[in-house]
């Protein structure tokens, strides 16, 4: 069952569809029910036509995480395993957001902060870029900037998991690539350090950006980062 949106973003929402996966560690069945939602409106276009990504330009997504059998039934605690599986529900979502047309270049940061529930949990910040057209070429696809928020903690019997994705200005400037660790949203300390996921094709904040600049994406990082800061503060998991 997918977990609903807090009521204060639950008017301005809406649910786009709902993905799940299954995978299989030791003995144990892991099911990941993601499920994706939109602006309804008030916050520029959610998606661009010409693009091939299902993924809202601006989007919030809850996962609804399950054990077979339960982690403390076989005398685990979530907590305990925290370290190895927080890297690993990260890596689940973005292969989950890929699969959907959304390009992640890299983790740019890792923060630590305090879950809904007092647990310590896991922020990710990933840099992302949103597919808009492809020529002959691949290497010569354009894409405008984006940027995912991933944050997984432990719960009694699993774990949470929520976050989000953003439009950045297009401009090339670099200057929403270096926002820097959001302390003030996750109430943690960021790594400083970025990871390069396996295979990624970091792209320079030069890159060349060729769509309708006339088209208003109603650019505002640090509203939407506030909102995707918002669920998951107040998420129910």
């Amino acid at each position: 069952m997918a977990l609903d949106l807090p009521e204060s973003l639950s008017d301005a929402w809406q649910r786009v569809g709902t993905r799940t996966a299954e995978t299989t560690v030791l003995m144990a069945t892991i099911t990941a029910e993601t499920t994706l939602y939109e602006p309804t409106d008030g916050a520029g276009p959610t998606r661009i036509d010409v693009g091939p990504s299902d993924v809202p330009l601006r989007s919030l997504f809850t996962v609804e995480m399950t054990f077979s059998p339960p982690l403390p039934s076989v005398g685990v605690s979530p907590a305990s395993v925290f370290s190895m599986a927080a890297p690993t529900a990260k890596s689940q979502f973005v292969n989950t957001i890929e699969d959907e047309g959304l390009v992640v270049e890299r983790t740019r940061d890792t923060l630590e902060f305090e879950a809904p529930n007092g647990a310590a949990g896991k922020w990710y910040v990933l840099d992302a870029s949103y597919p808009l057209e492809f020529g002959g070429d691949e290497e010569a696809a354009t894409a405008l900037p984006a940027e995912a928020h991933v944050a997984v903690w432990p719960t009694e019997r699993s774990y949470g998991m929520a976050g989000g994705t953003i439009p950045l200005s297009p401009d090339g400037d670099g200057s929403d690539l270096e926002s820097g660790p959001l302390e003030s949203l996750a109430d943690g300390n960021g790594s400083g350090d970025a990871e390069a996921d396996p295979g990624s094709d970091r792209r320079s904040p030069d890159r060349d950006l060729e769509f309708d600049r006339n088209l208003d994406l109603d650019l505002d990082p640090d509203r939407d980062r506030e909102t995707i800061a918002t669920l998951i503060r107040e998420l129910e998991a």
